[in-house]
């Protein structure tokens, strides 16, 4: 069987993403979209953004929104910069009040699929060993016919594998093993909630004002206006002369000494924000993570375990997933502490399930 690479489905694909036809079109973002799923291949984003963004026809902009969540799962800005882009159209799409229908659609779709699995499943055809997966492939199958029974978008499901790396003993429990990634931790963390921007204040509007009323108005404003000049003009020269003649030679060197004072103050105040930037500690270059881990499949080739560990894979820790460990000490082994599953908990302890109902016979009449 011929290994399929996902790098030679765009130039494949490139020509047919321009035809007039925009069946056609649609088919052909679907297929960037299920060939180079959790890739983030750059040329396949680049093929899909004016399809999403600009096509005139509503089901091609719900393809390729479909496709850009399928190529981009589970990437960051750091592994491919378009990711932010994607998920605020996303969102701008959903929420504007003039998008067709079909395209909305396609936007809440590819904002489940690029969160699928909590972020912690990404997509594909083929297993970790290359093989075809054909569970998924009959998922993919069937959800591309959503087109005529919308429950069947569902059925991508089947094509989700979690990006996880499990470390098994001989007794199939998970010993406490720490396996290093040689990669920054921002680089495959969790992506970063889109913060929602706060809606502007409306202006108010303004009343009408007659015409009649605004003469008026501006001819006692004027008359006030010529009144209180008046008045202020002469208390400003007395105050003038007041404080000339209370004004002392003692006075003056004080407040040269505040201000002398006040200009040392802020340079001390930024001296100490910029020693404070200076003292941030730089992103180290690896991560130790603990068994079991969430690994995503480009995080797979710089994954190793541990110095030091007494464990030995059976194979090789970059296929990912589950991996049965030999143990090679004579100690006893330490075990991860099973944890209780979150779900709905009765406040009685005395609270028990019922009992299962008495078997009984069913007499067809």
């Amino acid at each position: 069987m011929k290994e399929i690479n996902p790098e030679q489905c765009p130039s494949v694909v490139s020509l047919l993403a321009e035809s007039y036809n925009p069946h056609v079109r649609y088919g052909a973002a679907m297929a960037l979209g299920i060939a180079c799923a959790g890739t983030g291949l750059r040329e396949a984003i680049a093929l899909l953004e004016p399809l999403a963004k600009f096509d005139p026809v509503n089901f091609v902009r719900q393809g390729a929104l479909i496709a850009s969540a399928m190529i981009l799962i589970q990437h960051t800005d750091q592994t491919c910069p378009k990711v932010t882009f994607f998920r605020q159209l996303y969102s701008q799409v959903i929420s504007s009040k003039h998008e067709d229908t079909m395209a909305k659609f396609g936007a809440i779709l590819a904002q489940g699929i690029i969160d699928g699995g909590g972020r912690n499943a990404t997509l594909g055809l083929q297993s970790r060993t290359g093989h075809t997966n054909l569970q998924a492939v009959v998922g993919t199958l069937v959800f591309t016919q959503y087109w005529y029974w919308f429950p069947l978008a569902h059925c991508l499901s089947l094509a989700f594998t979690p990006t996880c790396i499990i470390a098994l003993n001989s007794d199939l429990k998970m010993p406490k093993i720490e396996f290093k990634s040689s990669a920054r931790p921002s680089l495959y963390a969790y992506p970063a909630p889109l913060e929602e921007k706060k809606r502007e204040e409306r202006e108010k509007v303004t009343t009408a004002i007659l015409s009649i009323a605004a003469r008026q108005k501006r001819r006692e404003g004027e008359k006030k206006k010529d009144d209180g000049k008046m008045e202020v003009d002469e208390e400003v020269k007395d105050d003038k002369e007041d404080a000339k003649k209370s004004a002392s030679p003692s006075d003056k060197k004080d407040k040269k000494s505040k201000d002398e004072k006040s200009e040392k103050t802020d340079d001390g105040n930024s001296t100490a924000v910029t020693a404070t930037k200076e003292r941030k500690e730089p992103e180290p270059t690896f991560e130790m993570l603990s068994n079991p881990a969430r690994v995503l499949r480009q995080q797979l080739k710089v994954i190793s375990i541990a110095e030091g560990t007494s464990y030995q894979p059976v194979k090789d820790v970059t296929i990912g997933g589950i991996i049965m460990m030999q143990y090679t000490s004579q100690n006893e082994q330490v075990l991860v502490e099973p944890v209780a599953a979150y779900g709905p908990k009765s406040t009685d302890d005395n609270a028990k399930e019922p009992d299962a109902p008495e078997p009984f016979e069913y007499i067809e009449d």
